[in-house]
């Protein structure tokens, strides 16, 4: 007799046969997935000078942004020397024909590298998402290159800030400047209450950043623009400029003996401890205050340098995109402008940054009262005509012009040179770079 297996047993082995095949195939599926996921997500390397705890916070709010469109930002960091370091990692990367997906500029450098055709055009970026709309003109030179946007604005920094301890302020019995005469004179009053007046450096730079604000203080933007932009001859050479020479010898005379060397950190240092009273900064010093715990207002105070109208000396990082073949690298490009000039990333970037948004959409009634009147002052000055770029930080003159304005005014701020051998050795420098 033959013996039959149950039909019952017959279909649970082919059911069982049925799910192993559904479970590979499943399998199979899963991972077909998970590869396009992975092929999906972009790789964006950006070469920047971003190396501070502050910066590094700022920076994050960017590469969490991107992170949501699929995008991850490879970092290459390069700090000192206020972004030369960077751009020479650049320089050598770009000859190599290994340019970075995105870069960090300053000043002219954006429009250095359009000139030889490297960055990527984001004119449609720009007209889609309505740029010129809500980017101030005064800024444009270093965004557009002719008719072309080849560069992304981050943030704006404001430059000709005078910081101030407001403990050492009420106990000198003095009030916030409203003139350079003013100034010094509380500058005698901070030193006979045991202050250091100023906290400074030789660094060229610091010293830059005094000379800028002295030139559009005293004459105002269009004095400034004649001689740090335009280079004008005859405002570079006038009694004007003999002036702001001899001005900038009084802020000598607010140091103490100890200033070479002195890292910038280091001086904000000094106004928060109780050390010195003043501090002529750019607002990155914000942060340092901000660190502290201290508050604006109450333990530190922000104030315009001593012009006789609003002036706002611009300073501003921007992103370029280098041209690749690659196309998930210029859809990672695409992201990456896109999320820049998000209002909600523009606003937190420099929330933490101590600047103020690029766009002057963004609503900051969040932001301190520092920022609140950066913005306020920003307006102003666009009204007036003195929104003008920092001449310490490459945002005037070009960077042979530029520097030559660096040299001499540090040479004589650290000699005993005359103001008006400074001013002919100004002219004179100048003349031969041109």
């Amino acid at each position: 007799m033959k013996t039959f297996k149950p039909a019952k047993s017959r279909s649970l082995n082919a059911l069982r046969k049925n799910s192993v095949s559904v479970a590979i195939a499943a399998a199979a599926s899963l991972a077909i997935g998970m590869g396009s996921a992975a092929a999906a997500e972009q790789r964006l390397e950006v070469l920047h000078s971003w190396v501070s705890d502050s910066e590094v916070k700022a920076v994050n709010v960017i590469k969490e942004r991107l992170s949501t469109q699929q995008v991850t930002w490879v970092d290459s960091a390069v700090g000192g020397m206020s972004g030369s370091n960077a751009q020479q990692a650049l320089r050598a990367r770009v000859t190599a024909g290994d340019p970075p997906g995105a870069m960090q500029f300053l000043g002219h450098e954006a429009m250095i590298w359009a000139d030889q055709g490297v960055l990527s055009n984001l004119n449609q970026d720009a007209s889609a998402n309505h740029w010129d709309q809500v980017v101030p003109d005064a800024v444009k030179p270093f965004l557009k290159h002719g008719n072309d946007w080849v560069a992304v604005p981050v943030n704006m920094h404001r430059q000709n800030w005078l910081w101030a301890n407001a403990k050492a302020f009420e106990k000198a019995g003095v009030t916030p400047p409203r003139s350079w005469d003013e100034l010094f004179a509380a500058g005698d009053k901070l030193r006979a209450a045991g202050y250091i007046p100023l906290a400074i450096s030789d660094e060229p730079w610091q010293i830059g950043i005094v000379f800028d604000a002295i030139l559009i203080d005293l004459y105002g933007a269009d004095f400034y623009k004649k001689t740090a932009i335009d280079l004008d001859e005859k405002a570079l050479s006038s009694p004007e400029m003999v002036k702001v020479f001899d001005t900038l010898r009084k802020v000598r005379g607010l140091a103490d003996a100890n200033f070479p060397g002195r890292d910038w950190a280091v001086a904000t240092g000094m106004v928060i401890n109780g050390k010195a009273a003043m501090q002529f900064m750019g607002d990155w010093a914000k942060g340092e205050f901000l660190a502290k715990g201290l508050k604006p207002g109450a333990d530190f105070l922000c104030l315009e340098t001593p012009g006789k109208e609003v002036s706002f000396q611009f300073v501003m990082d921007t992103f370029g995109m280098f041209k690749v073949d690659n196309t998930g690298t210029q859809k990672a490009q695409v992201a990456l402008a896109d999320t820049t000039m998000d209002k909600a990333t523009q606003h937190d970037f420099s929330l933490i940054k101590g600047s103020i948004p690029a766009r002057t959409d963004v609503d900051i009634s969040d932001y301190d009262s520092c920022g609140i009147k950066s913005a306020e002052d920003r307006a102003t000055a666009e009204k007036n005509g003195s929104l003008v770029g920092a001449l310490t930080h490459g945002f005037a003159s070009q960077s042979e012009f530029a520097s030559v304005f660096q040299d001499v005014v540090s040479q004589f701020f650290v000699t005993d040179m005359s103001s008006q051998d400074a001013v002919d050795l100004l002219v004179q420098s100048i003349n031969n770079a041109r």
